[in-house]
């Protein structure tokens, strides 16, 4: 029962680190974007 506890409680773990960086990669893209188009705008 320990074991299970442990592997479920480690791949939640693992499962919501993996989403918590794909989600920090959109909002930076989505940011690296908005701000390069916003330079961009500027610039011209």
């Amino acid at each position: 029962m320990m074991v299970e506890l442990l592997v479920l409680g480690c791949t939640g773990i693992v499962v919501f680190l993996h989403g918590a960086n794909f989600f920090f990669h959109l909002l930076t893209q989505h940011f690296a974007v908005r701000a390069l188009s916003f330079l961009g705008f500027v610039g011209w």
